[in-house]
């Protein structure tokens, strides 16, 4: 079989990277591409360089239009194409190696997957880091408590858009697309797509290179933080009951408000506020119904005892149950000195050690 594989490219601000970008994906050796590139109103020098490289290559198609984000440029780009299978790649990252597209789709072909999972590897100008192992294998339940703990919160391999194939047609018979969030959109896709109960195949082998961005939009701070992020969790509650997905995986949208407020105490820590103001901050993500709802599963340890890692375990429960008795000050001097030992940074560098280019 030589199925056709839609590449699909939200084009923002990337002028920079944009060649490295396509010269990735036009030097694949799986001859059946298709590469569709949506402008999402750049206002640089990206709109052109997509249409030279369209005049340049039959194979590529330019979608413009006006600036909507990431998630909506990926449905244009889905409506768009015309692949049996489609995979996502950022503008500013690039495929790992010729032979990316090629792994996806034997082991899709092969195993009659729905989503093949790759692994991938950070770089930027002077450094490669060595391959990001996703730590899930193939034949185990997919369908456990730990296996979406470690998909999309411990390791959050699930949880990005990119170094994934996906099969067109499942997609559609699913109604899946992306929702207007404001970020973190990749991660609400994959929980949709993870709750239609898809056929998953992982490789071991890196297919994707995802380039260090101090200036992404994940890096900025946000004043509408709980607003979005409690959005995500409460739709897909919403959307679990609309579509009467029998499996109860509640535990994903527990634990995404939970670490909401791990990142929204660190977020206000890293702008400059106070150890108070954070924590006056963390009581009034806490008081929102839905919040305080999803956390006491928590505690209960309604979710908890699915997850094997047991320093994991422990830091959810013992965390939650601070913020469920009010001790938000007491939760907040834990995330400061999580940040004075830096062990965000040594997770990151036990996880990408560097390699030189």
């Amino acid at each position: 079989m030589n199925p056709k594989v839609s590449v699909i490219v939200p084009v923002y601000k990337a002028e920079k990277y944009i060649d490295e970008c396509l010269e990735s994906i036009l030097n694949q050796d799986y001859d059946n591409l298709e590469i569709v590139l949506v402008d999402d109103g750049s206002p640089d020098e990206c709109p052109q360089i997509c249409d030279e490289y369209a005049l340049k290559d039959r194979r590529i198609k330019v979608i413009h239009k006006d600036n909507s984000g990431p998630g909506f440029s990926r449905n244009v780009g889905m409506k768009a194409c015309t692949g049996d299978f489609m995979t996502f790649v950022d503008s500013d990252d690039k495929l790992d190696g010729i032979k990316a597209v090629s792994r996806m789709v034997k082991a899709a072909d092969k195993h009659n997957a729905d989503v093949v999972v790759g692994c991938y590897r950070r770089f930027d100008t002077d450094y490669v880091s060595g391959i990001n192992n996703h730590h899930l294998k193939n034949h185990e339940d997919t369908g456990t408590l730990d296996f979406r703990f470690r998909a999309f919160f411990q390791y959050g391999h699930m949880a990005f858009a990119c170094f994934k194939l996906y099969r067109k047609s499942f997609l559609i018979k699913n109604n899946l697309e992306y929702k207007n969030y404001a970020f973190v959109e990749d991660k609400d896709f994959n929980t949709r797509v993870y709750a239609c109960n898809p056929k998953y195949w992982f490789l071991d082998s890196s297919v994707y290179c995802y380039r260090v961005n101090i200036n992404s939009l994940t890096s900025k701070y946000r004043d509408d933080f709980i607003s979005a992020w409690t959005s995500i969790a409460f739709d897909f509650e919403k959307f679990l009951k609309k579509n009467n997905v029998k499996n109860n995986i509640s535990d994903l949208s527990s634990f995404h408000v939970f670490f909401g407020s791990f990142f929204l105490a660190k977020q206000e820590l890293q702008a400059g506020k106070g150890i108070c103001e954070t924590a006056d901050i963390i009581k009034k993500y806490m008081e929102i119904p839905g919040v305080r709802k999803l956390m006491k599963d928590i505690i209960s340890q309604k979710y908890t005892k699915g997850i094997r890692t047991r320093s994991w375990k422990w830091v959810i429960w013992g965390s939650t149950l601070l913020v469920n008795i009010r001790l938000y000050l007491l939760f907040t001097m834990g995330i400061a000195l999580l940040r004075k030992l830096s062990i965000d940074e040594q997770i990151t560098k036990r996880r990408y050690k560097k390699r030189n280019k």
